[in-house]
């Protein structure tokens, strides 16, 4: 009773209980990137997402934690080469002051490894993530910029 009781004077003042949204998303992605390793090459990719996480929100805010990966994630150039991308980061999204909904942006790094001699490189994927005031979650806005590291 003492325990319902305090629940009822806190909800009286307007202070918010914690809530958390579990997150796990395959969002289909087609784009195609430059390679900064073969001049006038481009590099056409397709694959899945995944997102996996929680939401957090109380009255401070709003905070993502995301595990992002990509599945069956490759493609080839107009060359025939071959690529498969690997990933597996994290990224911790910061929506405070914010209360639902929110929005921001997110970066992961991603190593672009050819079939054969040429070239490996790294690409920077951009998304924007949002919470509605459900708590579900939408990923959209995905590009990639390269970047000038090239490896075999």
């Amino acid at each position: 009773m003492k325990k319902f009781m305090m629940l009822a004077a806190l909800g009286l003042l307007g202070v918010a209980s914690a809530e958390r949204s579990n997150v796990n998303l395959s969002v289909p992605l087609t784009l195609t990137v430059p390679n900064p390793c073969v001049a006038s090459e481009t590099v056409t990719l397709s694959g899945n997402v995944h997102v996996v996480g929680q939401i957090d929100t109380d009255t401070s805010g709003t905070t993502a934690k995301l595990h992002v990966n990509l599945q069956n994630f490759g493609g080839s150039a107009a060359s025939g080469r071959l690529y498969r991308a690997q990933l597996n980061g994290k990224a911790n999204l910061d929506f405070a002051p914010m209360v639902l909904p929110a929005s921001a942006s997110g970066t992961v790094n991603v190593r672009l490894i050819s079939q054969g001699p040429a070239d490996n490189f790294q690409l920077r994927l951009n998304f924007d993530l949002a919470v509605d005031a459900g708590g579900n979650v939408t990923v959209s806005n995905p590009t990639a910029v390269p970047e000038g590291r090239c490896n075999g």
